[in-house]
Parts: structure tokens; C-alpha cells; sequence
């Protein structure tokens, strides 16, 4: 048995995977399986995962049809071997070597569920922190967990280690078919788990890019998202849980359709953004 299992679906990355499989493979903790399921690529991305299978032994990869992400990450996790499981976006990376090895240790340390890293989001140099960790906190609570976890604003099955026993008692798998899986899952799984760690000084590298799913508009992609947050908050008002106090109020400011500044308010706190980088509280 691995001491963690990564789960990583891919889909036509061939520009971004080679980040995503580096930052992976020079892990601290080595005792590790890198289960790669390529979503029916058609850029050389599966190419590129059977070249690095052939070098390191740790990696299982499976092709698949395009059946989307919900589906592969689905089937990583019936059949990863890792006490804990974590999931990487094939075109995200992570930032630090010793980020398994932190978020592993800190799970030991505590006998929690679930371990929480920072997020970095951008595209390079022009990157914000969208969720800062700045120290060790562990709850039980549920409400505590959501805003340790910054949800519902950052509301990602990434950035976490679960301890495989722990998702799997939950009885919860990603809703196939659906775009925004994470939206509809991850606040049930702080539920139905127990023990949360944040640690920081770590963080999961989230790649802001166009052509990327999200990102795509379509009918589809609106309807799925609308669908997501729908039952997000039906679940939150089925169990009584108050997230008002998480939530963000947004303005965004463009000039030629781009945005130039962003003032984001939160718990009566202002945050000015100006071209996406430069930041300031007032």
C-alpha cells in the first residue's frame, strides 16, 4: 500500500502536463502512486504520460474515452491503493516539493480526514494567493471547516489529502456527466468527514487559462454551475449552516474587456486588485 495515491485525469494538456507531472514526481514523500487517466486525448498527452510511466514505476495509466473529469477521477479513486488519496488538474501544478509530505504528516500528527493547503492562482508571475493559510488550525466543527476552506468561494476537491477510509465511508462520488463537480461534492465531503488540519506555508498552483473547461462558455457549462451552487445551498439549508459570513462580494472594473481592478469585500474587509497582481487593503 502507497502512502498516497494522486489522482490526476487528463485531458489535451500537452502544453501544461509536463509541469503538473514534474511537480508530482519530485514530491519529498516518494512513497506514492500517480494514477493518470487520460480523458480520450487527442494532442499527445497520453504520449506524454506513457513516456513518464516508462521512467518511474509509480504511475498507472489508464485511457479512457472522453467520458469527462467526473468519470476519471471516479475511477482513481475505486482503484488507488494509498492510504490517503489527493486529486491534481493535469494543467495546475504543485508549488512546493514537500507539499504531500506536509499535508501527509500533518494528517498523522492529528488522525484527521482531511488536510487543507494554500491556493495560488494566475498564470506565472501574475499570480494572487485566493486562499492563504496562514496557520495550523484543526476542527471538527463543520462551520469552522468551511471557512478554514474558504467555501463556498473556494469551493476545490484540490488543495486537500483525504484519508481514503474517510471519502469512501461518505459513500460520495463525483456527479458524472456534470461540469462544477467539485462545487457539488466538496462541501459534503467537509460534512461527512471528521478531523480538518490546515498547513501552511504550502500551496496548489491553480493555472488561470483559456480553453480550459470552466473557462469554455457554453448552455451547459451555465446550467451545470446554476445546478451546483443550487444544491450546495439546498444542502447547507437542509443542515441549518450559515455561510453568509464566507461569502465574497466581487467588483470587477474592465476596459476593453479586460479587468483592471477588482475590489473584493469580505467580513467588512476591502481588497483592491489592480491589474490582477498588485494588491492593497483599505
Amino acid at each position: 500500500m502507497a502512502k498516497i495515491s494522486i489522482i490526476i485525469p487528463v485531458y489535451n494538456v500537452k502544453k501544461y502536463l509536463r509541469d503538473c507531472l514534474d511537480s508530482v514526481t519530485r514530491q519529498t514523500i516518494t512513497d506514492i502512486e500517480i494514477i493518470c487517466i487520460d480523458d480520450g486525448s487527442t494532442d499527445g498527452s497520453l504520449d506524454i504520460l506513457n513516456e513518464y510511466s516508462i521512467k518511474d514505476e509509480r504511475f498507472v495509466i489508464i485511457a479512457n474515452e472522453n467520458l469527462g473529469p467526473s468519470v476519471a477521477r471516479n475511477k482513481g479513486i475505486k482503484i488507488a491503493s494509498g492510504k490517503y488519496i489527493t486529486f491534481v488538474d493535469s494543467d495546475d501544478y504543485l508549488l512546493n516539493e514537500d507539499y504531500l509530505e506536509k499535508l501527509y504528516n500533518a494528517c498523522e500528527k492529528y488522525n484527521a480526514d482531511i488536510a487543507v493547503a494554500g491556493i495560488l492562482r494566475g498564470r506565472g508571475k501574475n499570480s494572487v494567493p485566493i486562499l492563504k493559510i496562514e496557520k495550523e488550525e484543526v476542527s471538527s466543527d463543520y462551520k469552522e471547516k468551511l471557512r478554514i476552506c474558504d467555501v463556498p468561494e473556494s469551493n476545490y476537491v484540490w488543495n486537500k489529502l483525504y484519508r481514503k477510509s474517510s471519502w469512501l465511508n461518505t459513500g460520495l462520488y463525483f456527479p458524472e456527466g456534470m461540469l462544477y463537480e467539485d462545487i457539488w461534492i466538496t462541501h459534503k465531503i467537509l460534512f461527512y468527514t471528521d478531523i480538518l488540519v490546515s498547513v501552511p506555508e504550502i500551496k496548489y498552483f491553480y493555472r488561470k487559462r483559456k480553453g480550459s473547461i470552466v473557462k469554455t462558455k457554453s448552455l451547459k457549462a451555465e446550467s451545470d454551475c446554476k445546478l451546483a451552487e443550487s444544491e450546495m445551498y439546498r444542502f447547507f439549508k437542509e443542515h441549518n449552516v450559515d455561510v453568509s459570513d464566507n461569502k465574497k462580494l466581487i467588483k470587477k472594473y474592465k476596459l476593453f474587456g479586460l479587468t483592471v481592478f477588482k475590489t473584493i469585500i469580505q467580513l467588512q474587509k476591502r481588497k483592491n486588485i489592480l491589474f490582477n497582481f498588485i494588491n492593497w487593503n483599505s
